[in-house]
């Protein structure tokens, strides 16, 4: 029964985390229609950022989320300016916008190994204590982790309910069309969801980097488990 409970405990914190990144592809898919297989780049700059910042920099672990944060925001948004935008404008099919996602993605990945190398790179630091709950046993760092995945997916949800922003967004997400003939900037909105959605790749990214490695792949299966998600729960809402 204790080991049951155990792979309870550690399913639900894999679970938010797969949940985090659920999220952030969904926001950007539901709003831009574009499958952005890249998201998994953006996830391994993410964590190379916070290994930059806190080893070769020497920074505390809080800059190196900054910059994970930061990194990730920035790269999301300069594949969408750089490429798919500029895609869209000329008439490329989703298919075309989808393999040039897979190519920038094989291309960020190879180009990653030759700048850091093969080898896995360590960012050692976080108090990673154990903390027992009865028979079940729990590290600060999972704590940690699925408390700011919590908080991402919430702080997302009331932004994109409760706010003239969110609304700017549901409204390019129904009719893009319509948004723009409403005053709203759609290429604007396009920015602001790949920034938000970069961003939630780059928190789980800086949890992954310092409780494991950072490694040119490193984003591909939690992201992909997210694309999972997405579709399986259905893309219409993020609840």
């Amino acid at each position: 029964m204790t080991q049951f409970f155990q792979l309870i405990t550690f399913g639900i914190v894999q679970g938010l985390t797969y949940a985090l990144l659920a999220c952030s592809f969904w926001i950007i898919y539901s709003t831009t229609r574009t499958f952005h297989l890249a998201h998994s780049l953006v996830y391994a700059i993410a964590g190379y950022a916070v290994y930059v910042a806190s080893v070769l920099l020497a920074m505390p672990l809080w800059v190196g989320l900054i910059a994970s944060l930061a990194v990730s925001a920035l790269s999301g948004c300069l594949i969408e300016f750089l490429l798919y935008n500029r895609l869209r404008k000329r008439g490329s099919t989703v298919l075309g916008i989808f393999l040039s996602s897979l190519g920038v993605a094989a291309a960020g990945t190879a180009l990653l190994q030759l700048i850091f190398g093969p080898m896995v790179k360590q960012v050692p630091g976080f108090p990673n204590a154990t903390l027992s709950l009865g028979d079940v046993t729990v590290t600060n760092l999972q704590l940690t982790s699925s408390a700011c995945a919590l908080l991402a997916i919430g702080a997302v949800y009331v932004l994109l309910t409760f706010t003239s922003v969110g609304n700017a967004v549901t409204a390019v997400r129904t009719n893009p069309r319509l948004a723009m003939a409403v005053g709203i900037r759609v290429e604007s909105i396009s920015l602001l969801v790949f920034a938000i959605g970069s961003a939630m790749a780059g928190l789980a990214a800086y949890f992954e980097t310092i409780g494991f490695v950072a490694y040119p792949t490193m984003g591909l299966q939690p992201v992909m488990f997210g694309v999972i998600a997405v579709f399986l729960g259905g893309v219409s809402t993020i609840r």
